[in-house]
């Protein structure tokens, strides 16, 4: 027959089944069990009363509630006899009906069962019933063999109930009378008990000893030597040889408690303790028996059992092992465990849940409320409502959320747990697992601005790539521009100076042509002043001279200075000066640069005939400069970008304004310099345009105060006028041939003897043999520039030499240029392109003549 029947059991969930540590307590009362069972079986005498104590021991060993005993009839059919846990009605269906075998019987009276475990029922070899009980797990080798053992214990008594005995010998008739009778009897009591303690020896799997005291003679069943290892030859039948196999450690502790046993009263003892087995190896057993004591109450013999307990003493050893591991892991981890009884809403937290709460590290239960009243005030009432909508949809229970800890700190959980319902569906307890991702979530979200900052540098390096491109390109366009308008005088200055060499021209055709030279040799330099105030502006070195203004005066200098421009284009400018102040705090010379940039840039853009207006008034404690034109206008896309460096509203080969985008951003640094603002405005292109000057009446003074360049004297000789440097002697140094001796000329012109040198060398031997009254040096030379030349000169051994002055005649003519040169040793520092009369009267002052 079909000893073990298995079933999938949905209404038992995975999570409620019990653990290890479950099974072992229960292996340890099935035991408790099957002893009762068989002293009740050993005084029991009515059938009904056997079989009443079977199926109640049968169904504490399956654990589940159903049991059922089937046993043979007087024709041999299989009929239910007992049963416990059926429904009444199966049981009246069964109750004394013959069945087509024994499976089919268990089969029905326990349909529906997760598993089932049977014994038979064996007597003499033949197999009169069986036993069989319901259980939730499937069955151990150790549950059947419990089982197993209760059926025989249950077929012996059941034979001594109905009076059965061995067949019996041959040749043996029929003995009438009391006498036979009282033999019979006596015989079968015997034949019963022998059998029985046959099947107790074979149906448990321990261990039995049966231990003579008088004779130290020691009856062991057939499970000893398969339990300890031992072949027949190898053992003796004393109680002396087994002492010898106990270790070391435990031999005298367990002499003493026979001791005491066997000098005492008492009548059962057990104990634990360690024996060799015959391979070598070591068994955790555990021993225990009963004292038979005669009438004097001498112990005369012993019965016990032993249970090896080895395998026990390592899965609970692999057990704590693992326990101590998953202690660990989920301390490691940060996780933590807890269980809701949603019968009295009691939550059970593990330690490890309690250390992530802030709490003692110990396991502890209390009321549901303590949980929710650690949830963050602003998640409580999201994680109550899961809590309720798990009970009512009986899913899985999936939060993440924040805790606050007692001390105040804030710690992110993912909380998970499951729904455990009992096998009609009701919900039993809620239990899950809390995880601590406040690390996890402080990395997502470095992790969030990482990617932001990251995406914002990508935003950034496109910004600075496309500023690049745009920089990069307006440069190109500028370096273009700037070629542009060096060469278009350039070439107004070469090709009449070539006419004038070349050809024979008239008095009026020579002097047309040397006014076109100078006018676009001023065009280049103020083309190269615009660029020098624009460094001076980026590296911030430009400084204003503060000091009262006549605005109304300045105004009137560039309307002067741009009137013939005007003119020539039939341009009117009006100028409004009813309410200009009187006097302002400001660079008078930066003022009027503004004033000069703004109205040649209205000029330029105005057409024929056109008109501007330049409009000055007082608002408050400020002064308000309007220029107003009806000229070209400005596009709306490219006012954001009116006052930027380097750029035009058309910078194409085909604009027809010249120019290099200069003049407007000057503007509006020197305006801010003074404190101001400075705005544009138009209404598109051919609407003109209005530019506004705001300024403070009184302008704070600048922190670093610069010397202007030299304003270019033009002061020409009159014709009959003594020469200012008759009698002087210049020493001339430059190694540029055509300009030294353009020099040259124009101071001998003026009455001065001059010597030139072309090198810092010439120069000094020019010194050492003559005494000039006045040292003119280039700076920028090859070699050796000007600089060393005159820290040589002021580091002369003859006093005359050391002492004469010198001026610094240079390209360089930036602000730290004209320091530099003083520095050095240069008493004065002029700026290329000269200015004749400038040159003579720097000299004049040098040589000390008034």
């Amino acid at each position: 027959m079909h000893i073990h029947h298995r079933r999938e059991f949905p209404y038992y969930p995975a999570e409620a089944r019990p653990s290890v540590i479950d099974l072992e307590s229960r292996s340890r009362s099935q035991v408790r069990v099957l002893t009762e069972a068989g002293r009740a079986l050993a005084v029991a005498r009515s059938a009904r009363e056997i079989q009443e104590t079977v199926i109640s021991a049968a169904r504490q060993l399956g654990g589940a509630g159903r049991a059922v005993l089937i046993l043979n009839d007087d024709e041999g059919r299989p009929v239910v006899r007992s049963s416990l846990g059926l429904d009444p009605a199966l049981v009246a269906e069964l109750r004394g009906r013959p069945l087509p075998s024994f499976d089919e019987g268990v089969a029905r009276a326990l349909h529906g069962s997760a598993h089932v475990v049977a014994a038979p029922l064996i007597l003499r070899d033949r197999i009169s019933g069986v036993l069989a009980a319901e259980r939730f797990l499937q069955a151990s080798d150790e549950d059947a063999w419990l089982l197993a053992a209760l059926a025989d214990q249950a077929a012996v008594a059941l034979a001594s109930a109905d009076g059965q005995a061995p067949p019996e010998p041959e040749g043996v008739g029929e003995r009438a009378g009391e006498a036979a009778a009282g033999e019979l009897d006596a015989r079968l009591e015997v034949d019963v008990q022998r059998e029985r303690y046959r099947l107790l020896a074979r149906a448990v799997k321990d261990p039995i000893w049966d231990w003579d005291l008088r004779t130290d003679q020691v009856e062991r069943n057939e499970t000893f030597h398969e339990v300890f290892r031992y072949a027949p030859e190898q053992t003796s039948p004393t109680g002396a040889w087994w002492f010898t196999r106990l270790l070391p450690e435990d031999r005298d502790r367990v002499a003493r408690g026979f001791e005491e046993l066997l000098r005492g009263s008492g009548d059962s003892w057990s104990d634990q303790y360690r024996i060799y087995r015959g391979d070598g190896s070591v068994a955790h057993v555990f021993d225990r028996g009963a004292v038979l004591r005669d009438a004097r109450g001498e112990p005369i013999r012993m019965v016990g059992l032993t249970v090896d307990l080895s395998e026990r003493f390592r899965i609970e050893s692999a057990l704590q092992d693992r326990e101590d591991r998953l202690r660990l892991a989920t301390w490691a981890a940060d996780v933590g465990t807890w269980r809701i009884d949603l019968t009295t809403l009691s939550d059970t937290r593990d330690a490890s849940l309690n250390r992530i709460l802030g709490l003692e590290e110990r396991e502890t239960t209390q009321s549901m409320d303590d949980w929710l009243s650690r949830v963050h005030p602003e998640d409580r009432d999201a994680v109550a409502a899961a809590h309720q909508r798990t009970l009512r949809e009986q899913h899985v229970y999936d939060m993440i959320h924040r805790i606050v800890r007692p001390d105040g700190a804030i710690r992110w959980v993912h909380d998970r747990g499951r729904l455990i319902v009992d096998r009609g569906g009701s919900p039993l307890f809620l239990t899950g697992a809390v995880v601590d991702i406040t690390e996890l979530k402080q990395l997502e979200r470095e992790r969030a601005d990482l990617l932001r900052r990251e995406q914002q540098a990508l935003a950034q390096s496109e910004k600075d790539r496309l500023r690049a491109e745009d920089a990069n390109r307006m440069k190109d366009e500028f370096l273009a521009t700037v070629s542009h308008e060096l060469r278009t005088p350039l070439t107004a200055i070469l090709g009449w100076a070539r006419l004038i060499k070349e050809r024979e021209l008239g008095p009026d055709r020579v002097k047309q042509g040397m006014a076109a030279i100078e006018r676009n040799a001023h065009a280049q330099a103020q083309i190269v002043d615009d660029i020098l105030t624009v460094s001076r502006i980026i590296t911030g070195k430009l400084r204003l001279n503060t000091a009262a203004v006549d605005l109304a005066a300045v105004v009137e200098a560039a309307v002067d200075t741009l009137t013939p421009t005007a003119r020539a284009k039939d341009i009117e400018i009006c100028v409004e000066l009813d309410d200009a102040p009187d006097e302002m705090s400001g660079d008078p010379d930066r003022l009027q640069q503004v004033m000069w940039n703004l109205l040649s840039n209205a000029v330029k853009f105005t057409p024929k005939r056109g008109r501007v207006t330049v409009r000055v008034g007082r608002s408050d404690a400020q002064v308000v400069i309007a220029v107003t034109d009806n000229g070209k206008g400005i596009a709306r896309s490219f006012l954001p970008y009116v006052f930027d460096r380097f750029r035009q509203g058309d910078s194409s080969p085909t604009r027809a304004h010249g120019g290099l985008g200069l003049g407007l951003a000057i503007v509006r640094h020197l305006v801010e310099l003074h404190g101001g603002t400075v705005d544009a405005e138009s209404q598109g292109e051919g609407s003109g345009a209005t530019f506004t000057v705001t300024l403070p009446l009184n302008a704070a003074p600048s922190s670093a105060r610069e010397e202007p360049p030299p304003a270019p004297w033009r002061v020409a000789l009159e014709e009959g006028e003594r020469a200012p440097l008759c009698g002087l002697h210049v020493l001339l140094v430059d190694d540029e041939p055509d300009a030294r001796e353009m020099i040259a000329f124009l101071l001998e012109g003026a009455g001065a003897q001059v010597t030139t040198a072309g090198s810092m060398g010439e120069a000094m031997g020019v010194l050492e043999r003559l005494r000039p009254d006045v040292l003119v040096s280039d700076i920028g030379m090859p070699g050796e520039s000007g600089y060393t030349l005159i820290r040589q000169v002021r580091a002369a051994g003859r006093a005359e030499i050391r002492g004469i002055p010198a001026v610094a005649l240079t390209a360089y003519a930036r602000i730290e240029d004209q320091r530099r040169a003083l520095s050095a040793g240069f008493q004065k520092h002029v700026a290329k392109p000269i200015d004749p009369a400038g040159l003579v009267k720097v000299v004049v002052e040098l040589a000390g003549r008034p």
